[in-house]
């Protein structure tokens, strides 16, 4: 009656690629399910129901947390060599959570403390579960999946996973905004309630059917050592690289949790926007990182999933930075282009750390032996993003009535002049301390060996230079490189700028090839392109914020995608490249940049 649980002694190359998209439909099943049941949702609910924000960090805390037992699932594995059988019904479990989630405002009053106590406790055991299903899930995947395509498989299936997230998320947000906008107050809550019951029955419920559809390879044979199981789960804490792999995690993933977390709660309760507006800046995220995923995935098969994890990880500590800002002291002019800019560069970084922790782990892991050492990386994982939470919100109760406050003043014989310039209050302490331990993190995982790992300036100056074709013709003119370099090499000294810089070039030398590839079908070619690249130029200035001397730098990126496009359009390549160039230096025109200076 079960057979379909039993691994399979062999697997054909179309077995294993069903298999595959089966996994990858799954994570779009489950993303689409976690994408209306955590972050901004969760956040809005809990509160709805009353929660503090110690309870708040508790229950982001809690997936995290719950990861401890994967020590049962990893001997579960290791005894029983049947992945499949596992990961079937504790998926199914973790999935019906959603369903009685989703009832609670049913059944206790609310709000109320009884009510957040049953989140608590059916997000806790759903966690449990989840873990247990992933524990499995991975070390099946590792064996289906040759090392060399890790990264390009994770981030195809990270990618499709973030865009049912979006979708999702957006289309949750406004069923709640439209149900509270049409319902009386008293029964706002149960907005949250349909979502969950609705969500599970169309993606909760889909995910386990899926998994159990899939083919399991048969695992190698256990080492017949006479080994006990404390040894087995030691032995990837005596491995003194991978190690290195554990302590990071931790510490990383402690300073991330401890703001990343409540940044919905902050957009909720000290900016007031509505939950449209917070899950609309979480899906920009959500599409950026879609839209990059597979440029940090290609990259890391090349330079190394350690090399694009410090990349990733600068940028993120950026962003938590940048968050002081959003306040001056309260909601002004710049907050909202401020979060924007934040949440994008948020998606891209989050896209590289969570491809490459994945495949990090799983390139230390040895072959045949994969599921302790991943299960002891989860559970590192957890120690650090469960605690870190829990401590944020404690700090965040505690900060939340305290005030620190620089104040810039100009006094003169008729009055005085004062300048909020940097006020810290609630949640705003969070952020300078998380970035602080995240670049203590970084140092933990500079010391961490990868093979094939080719350093953080080769994939730097891959970002920088896009792609080399692209960027010949432009840095071969007098003055370019001296130029750039002189600019790059003051805002590369800040932890992250240097990564943000890269993204954004990379990103502006590809809409501009996107843009010029679309003109070519037009019946004036260098008319289009003249006003497509200028339009992405200056459409890229506009979005920043004192752009000064690295409007030039920009130009320069703009131009080179528009040549790379330029050279697959054969005898027009000459009228591209001066259609480019002349769009550019007619925009820089525009923002006072003398025309010999742009040429």
């Amino acid at each position: 009656m079960f057979n379909f649980l039993k691994p399979s002694p062999t697997l054909s190359e179309r077995d294993v690629q069903r298999t595959l998209l089966r996994m990858r439909w799954d994570a779009v099943t489950g993303g689409a399910m976690f994408s209306i049941g955590g972050g901004g949702f969760m956040a809005a609910y809990a509160l709805a129901l009353g929660a503090s924000n110690l309870q708040v960090g508790i229950l982001a805390a809690l997936p995290p947390v719950s990861q401890v037992i994967q020590l049962p699932a990893i001997l579960l594995s290791e005894k029983f060599r049947a992945r499949k059988a596992i990961a079937v019904p504790a998926w199914f479990l973790a999935q019906f959570m959603w369903l009685l989630i989703g009832c609670v405002p049913f059944l206790l009053n609310t709000p109320g403390a009884a009510a957040v106590t049953a989140i608590i406790f059916l997000l806790a055991v759903r966690g449990l579960f989840t873990s247990v299903y992933n524990t499995s899930v991975t070390s099946w995947v590792r064996d289906l999946v040759p090392q060399s395509l890790l990264g390009r498989y994770y981030s195809r299936r990270f990618g499709m996973m973030t865009v049912s997230i979006a979708v999702a998320g957006l289309g949750g947000s406004f069923f709640v905004y439209w149900w509270q906008s049409a319902a009386s107050p008293a029964n706002d809550i149960y907005a949250y309630s349909l979502l969950l019951v609705g969500g599970w029955a169309v993606f909760g419920f889909v995910g386990p059917l899926l998994v159990a559809g899939a083919r399991e390879p048969l695992m190698p044979a256990a080492q017949e050592d006479g080994r006990s199981t404390v040894s087995i789960l030691l032995e990837p804490l005596q491995d003194r690289n991978f190690s290195r792999l554990i302590r990071f995690l931790v510490m990383w993933n402690f300073a991330l949790n401890m703001a990343v977390p409540f940044f919905a709660v902050y957009m909720l309760t000290r900016l007031g926007f509505s939950l449209p507006i917070v899950i609309g800046f979480t899906i920009v995220s959500q599409v950026t990182n879609v839209l990059f995923i597979r440029v940090w995935g290609a990259m890391a098969d090349r330079t190394g999933s350690k090399t694009v994890l410090s990349l990733a990880a600068s940028l993120y500590l950026l962003v938590i930075f940048g968050w002081m800002f959003t306040t001056n002291p309260d909601q002004y002019i710049l907050t909202i282009p401020l979060l924007a800019v934040l949440h994008v560069f948020a998606g891209i970084a989050a896209a590289g750390v969570q491809l490459t922790i994945q495949t990090l782990a799983l390139k230390s892991a040895p072959g045949g032996r994969a599921t302790p050492y991943l299960g002891i990386a989860g559970m590192a994982t957890g120690l650090g993003a469960g605690t870190g939470p829990i401590v944020g919100g404690a700090l965040a109760d505690f900060f939340s009535v305290r005030v620190f406050r620089i104040d810039l003043s100009w006094s003169t014989p008729s009055g005085v002049f004062e300048l909020p310039s940097l006020t810290l209050a609630g949640f705003d302490f969070l952020f300078p301390i998380a970035f602080i331990l995240g670049l203590l993190s970084l140092n933990l995982l500079a010391v961490l060996r990868e093979e094939g790992d080719l350093g953080r300036e080769t994939a730097l100056n891959e970002l920088m230079a896009g792609m080399a074709p692209m960027m010949r013709p432009v840095s071969s003119v007098p003055a370019v490189g001296a130029i750039s370099a002189a600019s790059y090499g003051y805002i590369r000294r800040v932890p992250g700028a240097d990564v943000a810089l890269g993204v954004m070039a990379y990103q502006l030398a590809s809409s501009t090839q996107m843009a010029v590839t679309s003109a070519e079908r037009g019946i004036s070619l260098a008319q289009r392109v003249q006003l497509r690249v200028g339009s992405v130029l200056e459409d890229t200035i506009d979005r920043m914020e004192g752009v000064g001397e690295y409007g030039l730098e920009l130009a320069q990126h703009a131009t080179r995608g528009a040549l790379h496009a330029g050279q697959e359009m054969g005898e027009q390549a000459d009228r591209v490249a001066h259609a480019a160039a002349t769009g550019a230096i007619r925009t820089l025109s525009r923002l006072s940049v003398q025309a010999h200076d742009s040429l």
